[in-house]
């Protein structure tokens, strides 16, 4: 797997960020500690800090994942030995105390401690993880607005954050389950909004070899599919884009037993007839489901026959509306709770399915998985 760096769309070739030093653009006047790659830890000089030792990269990983939010020593603990801590507080505070030493006066000095446990004080852009979220989300308002060119030098900046997949080096397989999978669909989304944002101005020359590389790293993803195809067939490359179709279909039915979805059969029919509309549209904001952009849809299928349940359906709804009076960036997040075997799912499903075109930007699905104090699953993901 390649790690873009910024800059990918101005001459269509992939390269791999720097494994060492800070992320580009990050003044070395700054704190900054990273998680999206190789741990890294620097000061305000411009220095970066090794953490040698195993447990204090896990203690650091742990306090950064969590940044701004006080862990309690017994978690930590949980992390840092794999389950199986040792008996009392001394053990910890051992390890703190090797990470602050490791980490030099002025970082170590952001690692306090508080009430039951730990925490570790940064700004929004003195951390990788908070920096990329707050450029993804401004990303996704210009993608919304149709301000590609902005939209691009924004993504630019996200993904040259990324040096390696997430905790790299830090070898604790609870703490990348539990963030990991999550900041790579972001990742992936990021990649795949900076292509839209691309073509839309016109320099889908530019990126074929980008979008072959990223079907090759994730190919079941039918929106890179459909992003290669109409690519190749603004190229005027039709046989490619014909291909490429058939290519994602075989990979489909291999891997999954399924037929492509209807979103990536439609291009593919609007490619063997011709449709004029498929040339590179205007420089005008044509809205997230506009010509070009495969939204994502991957509510699962609703029950045949759903009946009842109209006071909870109405709460979600009502759910919803509020939502829309919050501050921008204020995310409503809901729980449906209940006994096994209840409806709880069917309920969520059928009531998605109702809202979706409330989502312009698509919908999709997660599955949290519970596991034990030492990290196996209690369950398998649907």
């Amino acid at each position: 797997m390649t790690y873009p760096e910024g800059g990918l769309l101005h001459d269509g070739h992939m390269s791999v960020t720097r494994a060492k030093g800070r992320p580009r653009g990050i003044p070395g006047e700054m704190m900054w500690f990273g998680v999206l790659g190789l741990l890294q830890a620097g000061d305000g000089a411009g220095g970066v800090h090794p953490v040698a030792g195993a447990r204090q990269r896990v203690l650091l990983g742990a306090l950064l994942v969590r940044a701004n939010r006080v862990v309690p020593a017994a978690e930590l603990a949980e992390i840092v030995w794999d389950g199986v801590p040792p008996a009392g507080a001394a053990a910890l505070r051992t390890q703190v105390m090797r990470l602050r030493r490791a980490l030099g006066a002025d970082a170590a000095a952001r690692i306090t401690a508080r009430g039951p446990g730990y925490v570790i004080t940064l700004g929004a852009e003195e951390l990788d993880v908070t920096l990329f979220e707050a450029l993804h989300q401004e990303a996704g308002a210009a993608m919304r607005a149709g301000r590609w060119s902005e939209a691009v030098s924004v993504l630019d900046r996200a993904l040259a954050l990324w040096r390696g997949a997430v905790l790299l080096d830090v070898g604790s397989q609870v703490l990348r389950d539990e963030c990991g999978e999550h900041l790579e669909q972001l990742r992936v989304q990021a990649m795949e909004w900076r292509v839209d944002a691309g073509m839309r101005l016109g320099r889908h020359d530019q990126l074929v070899l980008e979008l072959r590389d990223l079907v090759r790293q994730y190919p079941l993803r039918e929106h890179l599919h459909a992003q290669l195809m109409l690519a190749l067939h603004r190229c005027g490359r039709q046989a490619e884009a014909l291909e490429a179709y058939q290519s994602a279909r075989r990979v489909l039915r291999e891997e999954l037993g399924t037929e492509p979805g209807t979103a990536l059969q439609a291009m593919h029919q609007r490619m063997l007839v011709a449709d004029p509309a498929l040339a590179t549209p205007e420089l005008t904001p044509l809205g997230w489901g506009g010509l070009g952009l495969v939204v994502p849809r991957q509510l699962p299928y609703p029950v045949a026959h759903f009946a009842g349940r109209a006071a909870e359906l109405a709460a979600l709804t009502g759910l919803l509306e509020r939502e829309g009076g919050q501050p921008s960036g204020v995310a409503v997040i809901s729980a449906i709770a209940g006994t096994a075997g209840v409806g709880k799912t069917a309920l969520a499903v059928y009531w998605a399915h109702q809202v979706a075109e409330r989502f312009p930007m698509g919908s999709y699905t997660r599955t949290c998985v519970a596991t034990t104090r030492q990290g196996n699953r209690l369950c398998r993901p649907m």
